[in-house]
């Protein structure tokens, strides 16, 4: 086990890749397997370790409690920068503890907002059990089909990932993951993917939180590819995988999807 007990509806974890960190724990979503095995996303937590290096400039949108935003700190050492963004206000306050217990935010930048295609204020449904799974998008009866949830519809200020963070000359790594919100902010960042400012975006196909707006998403990552970004998949020890954008649509879903300008 990698979790303590600490009241207040709050566990603290001893992740495996070092520091620590506070979770809900009435959390359905990421909390049961950090307690038990303290990692999330295994092959996606060893392609971080390996490739991000001191000094990088990251970014992670959908940042949840803050697991890869302080690993990426630890990551990217104090000549590098990690901007992060989490929508739901509730484990934003989660994210700002584990930055602060681990002593990142000198290195690290949260905002509480939405990345999106422009300025504006959305609707956002937080999950109030399966936390991770809140989303821009009203979930679908095939989703309250399949997780006995509950939600609260709150308002969060949105905005693109360029306005958020200025003029920052190259990403390297850019970590999205917000349950069916990725067609907006890719196209709210269209012009840094193109122009290949952002180097390589790791992101989740999930057709089941697109919803409608799935086919226009698969569409946009088809032009990707065609346009010269390489995709790829991850192995469960975190090396590159080389697919196939219809591949992987045709599956109707994949975890990790790697785009690269390489």
């Amino acid at each position: 086990m990698h979790g303590t007990y600490i009241g207040g509806n709050k566990m603290l974890i001893s992740p495996v890749f070092g520091g620590k960190l506070i979770v809900p724990s009435n959390d359905l979503s990421l909390s049961p397997d950090l307690i038990i095995n303290g990692v999330i996303e295994g092959p996606l937590t060893k392609f971080l370790a390996k490739q991000v290096k001191q000094g990088d400039i990251v970014v992670d949108v959908g940042a949840n409690i803050g697991y890869f935003s302080v690993l990426l700190g630890y990551l990217v050492g104090s000549g590098g920068r990690v901007f992060s963004f989490e929508a739901n206000k509730y484990l934003y306050e989660y994210l700002i503890d584990n930055l602060s217990i681990n002593y990142l935010r000198d290195r690290v930048s949260s905002y509480n907002i939405a990345i999106y295609s422009e300025r504006k204020k959305l609707d956002f449904y937080a999950s109030k059990k399966f936390m991770g799974n809140s989303s821009i998008h009203e979930h679908s009866d095939e989703y309250k089909a399949n997780y006995e949830d509950e939600f609260e519809k709150l308002e969060v200020d949105a905005i693109t990932l360029p306005e958020a963070i200025g003029n920052i000359e190259e990403i390297k790594f850019l970590k999205i993951d917000i349950e069916g919100g990725e067609l907006q902010a890719f196209i709210g960042m269209d012009d840094w993917l193109r122009s290949g400012r952002i180097k390589t975006v790791i992101f989740e196909l999930n057709q089941g939180m697109l919803q409608g707006d799935w086919e226009d998403f698969t569409s946009m990552i088809l032009n990707y590819e065609q346009s010269g970004k390489t995709f790829y998949g991850l192995s469960d020890e975190g090396d590159l995988i080389a697919i196939k954008v219809n591949d992987v649509i045709e599956l109707g879903g994949y975890p990790f999807v790697v785009m690269s300008e390489q």
